[in-house]
């Protein structure tokens, strides 16, 4: 993960396109291609008699790049397309336009070097805890049963949970399980991890708990991900840079570079400069869509 200080940050400098193209970094970096691409992304949603009429503009001109090891984070209003956008990128829903991009490669639909957390934990009930993390893996084939077991209990090390494998859901509390799911997404390593408001239905104390320690388990396993949340704490805590999307059809006008130290602990949300950031993009949430789309704020 990318190493930041909390007082004079000087993030990588960026520059931005009145068009609405992605910032791209300026130097060596640059030419480099980026591990997830989107650009002038549109996607929309037909009812069944395609009448044009019945047409839901869901995202439009979405712009992003995600490097290798990036942690960013999608804020915007409800309905405004987020979820949506992340589902392209899960290869879940076909885009109308623009192009999308993982490698340098089209994302044609759903495959293993992408993992998605969803919002609940929709865990497997009749199976054991071990036997929901090794999911996954079995439906791959691509792991003997007595690794796929090992590997689901490294995990279950991983995210807290030693000596669990043995219980079923119904015998965890709500953050437990969701630490199963992160687990389960884990054991097939993906490339990218996707992550749909994972915390939100954890009341707040467990929650905090769970951002640090997803950080935590990301850091140890130098994953990438693209992280979904209508809470602008929890994404000023977790991300790298904050993408704000704007109203529907959602586009990303504004990315907000975090300039924190990793590791994070609970006592930068009490920082005046963590506030600031936070104040910062609430400005940009709730203060209108910005013109100035695709700008990056250091």
């Amino acid at each position: 993960m990318r190493k930041q200080t909390l007082e004079g940050a000087q993030p990588a400098r960026r520059s931005s396109d009145p068009t609405g193209s992605p910032p791209v970094a300026d130097g060596p970096a640059a030419a480099s291609t980026a591990h997830l691409s989107a650009r002038n992304v549109r996607i929309e949603y037909r009812a069944p008699s395609e009448s044009a009429s019945d047409v839901t503009l869901a995202v439009d001109n979405a712009n992003l790049e995600l490097q290798r090891s990036d942690f960013v984070c999608i804020v915007g209003p409800s309905g405004c397309g987020k979820t949506t956008f992340l589902n392209a990128v899960a290869g879940f829903l076909p885009i109308q336009g623009g192009n999308l991009e993982l490698d340098g490669r089209d994302i044609p639909g759903p495959g293993p070097d992408r993992a998605m957390v969803f919002q609940q934990a929709s865990l497997l009930p009749w199976r054991k805890v071990i036997d929901n993390v090794t999911y996954g893996l079995e439906l791959g084939r691509t792991m003997k049963k007595a690794q796929a077991r090992e590997r689901a209990r490294e995990l279950l090390d991983l995210v807290g949970l030693s000596g669990f494998g043995d219980r079923y859901p119904a015998q965890l509390s709500g953050g437990m399980q969701q630490r199963v799911n992160l687990a389960r997404a884990l054991a097939v390593e993906p490339e990218l991890l996707l992550l749909d408001e994972p915390f939100a239905s954890i009341d707040a104390q467990t929650r905090e708990t769970m951002q640090a320690e997803l950080l935590r388990v990301c850091a140890a396993r130098d994953v990438t991900a693209l992280f979904v949340t209508h809470d602008i704490t929890e994404a000023a805590f977790l991300a790298d840079r904050v993408c704000v999307f704007s109203p529907r059809p959602g586009h990303i006008v504004r990315e907000v570079v975090v300039p924190f130290d990793r590791p994070r602990d609970q006592r930068l949300r009490r920082s005046p400069e963590f506030l600031a950031l936070v104040d910062e993009i609430a400005e940009t949430l709730y203060g209108g869509t910005d013109p100035t789309a695709g700008e990056v704020i250091h």
